[in-house]
C-alpha cells in the first residue's frame, strides 16, 4: 500500500487499483493529503468500505429507482414520490457519489429541510422518500448499510377535523342550487367514498334497481393526465349500498344530463374542484372549512335522509 509525494506541492496522494461493486477494475487517486500515513490511511478506509460498494451518483440510483419502482406502485404513486424527491432531494445529492455520503451529509440535509417549516407529516414524508432510495441501494446495489440513521422529527398529534349534521346542512343548502355540486357533495357525505372515486363515478357503476354502487376505480393525476386506476387498496374495491333518497336525487341529476354515455363520467371535473368549492362556500356562510377526505369521518350508513338531518 504505497504513497506517494507529489514533488510540486510538497503533499502526498494515493495512486491505486480495486474491483468495483460490478466487478471492474477500476484506478482511484487521492490527493492533498500532508503526510504519508494519511494518504495510507485514506487507501485503507476507501478499500474495506467502498471498493465493493456502489460508486454510481445519487442521480444514477435515483434512475433506477424510478424504473425499478415504475411497474410496482400505481402511478400516482410514483407521481408524488417523482415530485417531491426532485424538488427536496435531488439538488442536494445529485452529483454525490452514493456510497460517500455519510450520515452527517444526512443530518446536514435533514436541517435544511427542517428549515422550510414544512408541517411535520410532510417533512417525515420527504424523509421517508429518503430512507426508501438507500434502502433500494442497499438491497439491490450491494451499498453496505444506509446512511440515514435517525428520524428527522417527531409525529404531530393528528386532529380529526368534520362537520356535525348541523353544518353539513347549512353547507348542503347553500349549495342546493347547483345541482352537479350539490349531488356530488351528497354522495360523498352519505356514502364514505373518496374523492377520486366519485370523480370516476360513471351510470354503470350504480345499481338502481339492487341499490347499490360498485367502487371499482379512482381518478388520478399523473404526469399532466387524468387517469383511471384502481382504487387505493385491496379493500376498497366495494359495493355501497345507497339510501333511497340519495338514489332519488342521483337520478334527478342524471336527468339533467345531456345523453349520458354509461361509461361516462358523472362528474367530469378536476380533483380540485370539490376543496375550492368548500373554501369559497365555507368562507361566506361562515361554516369552519375540512378537507374533502375529512368528510369520510363521521359517514354512517342512513336509510333516510331524516335519521342523519
Amino acid at each position: 500500500m504505497p504513497a506517494y509525494k507529489d514533488e510540486n506541492t510538497g503533499t502526498w496522494y494515493c495512486k491505486f487499483y480495486y474491483t468495483d461493486w460490478n466487478g471492474q477494475k477500476k484506478q482511484k487517486l487521492k490527493r492533498g493529503f500532508k503526510l504519508q500515513r494519511e494518504a495510507k490511511e485514506w487507501e485503507r478506509i476507501f478499500l474495506e468500505q467502498f471498493a465493493k460498494n456502489p460508486d454510481i451518483t445519487f442521480a444514477a440510483l435515483y434512475g433506477k429507482y424510478l424504473k425499478f419502482k415504475e411497474n410496482r406502485v400505481r402511478p400516482s404513486t410514483l407521481e408524488s414520490q417523482k415530485n417531491a424527491i426532485e424538488l427536496h432531494i435531488l439538488p442536494y445529492f445529485k452529483n454525490k457519489v452514493v456510497s460517500e455520503i455519510t450520515p452527517a451529509d444526512i443530518v446536514e440535509w435533514q436541517n435544511a429541510l427542517l428549515g422550510k417549516r414544512f408541517s411535520a407529516s410532510h417533512t417525515r414524508q420527504i424523509n421517508a422518500y429518503l430512507k426508501m432510495l438507500f434502502k433500494y441501494a442497499v438491497d439491490y446495489l450491494g451499498l453496505s448499510q444506509t446512511p440515514v440513521k435517525s428520524q428527522i422529527c417527531k409525529p404531530e398529534r393528528g386532529n380529526i377535523d368534520f362537520w356535525t349534521p348541523e353544518e353539513y346542512k347549512l353547507f348542503s343548502d347553500s349549495i342546493r342550487h347547483n345541482i352537479e355540486l350539490y349531488t356530488a357533495f351528497e354522495i360523498l357525505f352519505y356514502t364514505g367514498m373518496r374523492k377520486g372515486e366519485l370523480l370516476a363515478l360513471t351510470l354503470n357503476d350504480i345499481d338502481f334497481s339492487q341499490k347499490t354502487i360498485t367502487i371499482n376505480k379512482t381518478l388520478a393525476y399523473v404526469s399532466g393526465v387524468y387517469v383511471n386506476q384502481p382504487p387505493k387498496t385491496q379493500k376498497s374495491n366495494r359495493m355501497i349500498d345507497v339510501p333511497d333518497f340519495l338514489l332519488a336525487e342521483i337520478r334527478t341529476y342524471v336527468s339533467k344530463l345531456y345523453k349520458p354515455e354509461p361509461e361516462q363520467r358523472l362528474f367530469h371535473r378536476s380533483r380540485v374542484w370539490l376543496g375550492e368549492a368548500i373554501t369559497h362556500t365555507c368562507s361566506r356562510i361562515n361554516v369552519k372549512p375540512i378537507r374533502v377526505h375529512d368528510l369520510r369521518h363521521p359517514y354512517v350508513k342512513p336509510t333516510t335522509k331524516n335519521i342523519i338531518l
